[in-house]
């Protein structure tokens, strides 16, 4: 540990990790880069905003047998959110980082390459998608992002300075991250620092010291997920935004949008005029799914590029568990959940996940026309992003891709009952349009009868069995009487295939849209 004074202050100063080479003054904010035994200022660090973690300075925890401390942290702004990078020291004297985005944690440590570093790409050649071959595993570029460090405190292992950009690239495998770091790299060589880890659960982290709730709203001055009231800055209308849970709103009255990260709201895009529409569900519906109560935070209507289909997306938030999004489709619903874990793609692009392959159905641009209400990043209207379908049965894998990353969703249907049951709106189990809207302020619930197993029941079973019985003999002498009862049995069973082969075509139709991990 190294201990002396801040020269603008006078304040004491710690530096208790030997990899660190700055620190921000808690008494001034000024930044004080270490030149062995004496510190020298080099500007100020903005403070950081609330970003209502229960991480802080000095908790501790546990990762790979290793006890760690979180010594500092900055904050990234880039164009449509905001993460947080923990600081987090070993007590072996290395050290890793800790992302927190939106409550979605990832911890890597630095690798050295040993000189093995000839295949690293440059920063400009990359997209997502782009794979990177490291440890024998093929990763996936899965966001490429350049975001502005906004603020910061306690201890770092580099210089941050005034207008500091990271200019980072995060790689997926499964539940596995590569990140290549690009901030303090050549221009000319482009060779990145290179970090591995892994998508984790806070709670495995056996962490020590976290702030609870009393202690945040201490901090914050009210609770995480409790509504906070403020007037939108384009016309002056009364919006409300879930504190610590989503930082964008889309105004209503006028549908600009709305940052609302920092103390004073600011505008991200400007006052539309657009055409107001009827949704089956209302902003602040509550419904609950695996007993957790859900409230409805913002919706978006999508359309295709053809503008032949359009369809209605839910965000759903409970402080516990997160995120969920339902979407409705021609009268079908469906519970969509974005995966921190990414599945295998085979050599023939098929998807495999948790045993399942999912088959490529179809391939689409998708297009925001309307938007309202709030989100963990920045949405508005002519947001676009290509989406691929992947279906096994009545289920759907969904990779969708804009310009920066590439996010992976599961979705399961949804019957109109089960969806009327949950929110408590019996309207929404009927088949007519009208029935939905009177009850929750919308239209276009539609008809779903939800997923069925077959058309014919146990019909084909029953009639394969007695033709069997009755040409057991026949089944085994393999002549022409054996083909006649193998040409029959196919004969009972077409119709039925045909029937889930065009059961499935429909059920599985255009429905997506960017479902952004704020990362």
């Amino acid at each position: 540990m190294f201990s002396t004074s801040c020269p603008q202050c006078g304040a004491p100063l710690e530096f208790r990790s030997a990899a660190a080479v700055m620190a921000v003054c808690e008494s001034c904010r000024s930044t004080l880069l270490k030149r062995g035994e004496a510190v020298e200022r080099i500007g100020e660090m903005a403070s950081v905003f609330e970003d209502y973690s229960p991480l802080q300075l000095g908790a501790t925890g546990h990762y790979a047998s290793r006890l760690f401390t979180l010594l500092g942290r900055i904050q990234l702004r880039y164009d449509a959110g905001y993460w947080t990078e923990w600081y987090a020291s070993f007590d072996d004297g290395t050290f890793a980082w800790l992302s927190d985005a939106s409550g979605q944690y990832a911890i890597t440590t630095q690798k050295n390459l040993e000189g093995n570093d000839s295949a690293l790409p440059r920063f400009d050649s990359l997209s997502p998608g782009t794979p990177f071959d490291f440890d024998g595993k093929r990763y996936l570029a899965s966001d490429i992002r350049t975001a502005q460090c906004v603020g910061g405190e306690g201890e770092l292992p580099f210089r941050v300075g005034d207008g500091w950009q990271a200019r980072v690239a995060d790689f997926r495998y499964e539940d596995r991250f590569i990140t290549l770091d690009y901030s303090d790299a050549d221009p000319q060589a482009g060779k990145p620092v290179v970090y591995e880890g892994e998508s984790v659960e806070l709670a495995s982290l056996a962490c020590q010291g976290l702030r609870d709730e009393a202690q945040i709203r201490e901090s914050a001055g009210r609770y995480r997920g409790e509504l906070a009231a403020f007037t939108c800055p384009s016309c002056g209308a009364s919006l409300d935004c879930p504190a610590g849970v989503a930082n964008y709103v889309i105004c209503g009255s006028c549908h600009a949008g709305v940052d609302c990260s920092a103390e004073q709201a600011t505008l991200f895009s400007k006052k539309r005029s657009v055409e107001a529409i009827e949704t089956a569900l209302q902003l602040g519906a509550g419904a609950t799914f695996d007993g957790a109560k859900y409230t409805v935070l913002g919706l978006m209507r999508c359309r295709t590029s053809d503008a032949e289909s359009s369809w209605d997306e839910y965000l759903l938030h409970n402080l516990e568990r997160g995120f969920l999004w339902l979407v409705h489709s021609e009268g079908s619903w469906e519970r969509v959940d974005v995966l921190n874990r990414w599945p295998m793609i085979g050599q023939d692009g098929q998807v495999l996940e948790a045993g399942k392959t999912y088959r490529e159905r179809e391939r689409y641009d998708a297009e925001v026309v309307y938007v309202a209400g709030a989100f963990n990043w920045r949405v508005q209207v002519g947001d676009k992003t290509s989406i691929t379908d992947f279906a096994w049965r009545d289920f759907k894998m969904t990779r969708e891709t804009t310009a920066d990353e590439i996010v992976w969703s599961r979705a399961k249907p949804l019957s109109n009952s089960k969806v009327a049951e949950r929110f408590g709106v019996p309207e929404l189990s009927g088949g007519t349009a009208s029935g939905a809207a009177e009850s929750a302020g919308g239209g276009a619930a539609g008809k779903s009868e939800g997923p069925r197993k077959g058309a014919f029941g146990p019909w084909p079973w029953i009639a394969t069995f007695a033709m069997a019985f009755i040409n057991f003999n026949k089944l085994f002498e393999f002549d022409g009487s054996t083909v006649l009862v193998i040409v029959g049995m196919v004969a009972l069973w077409a119709p039925e295939w045909i029937w889930r082969a065009v059961h499935e075509d429909s059920h599985v139709s255009r429905k997506g849209a960017s479902r952004s991990t704020s990362r």
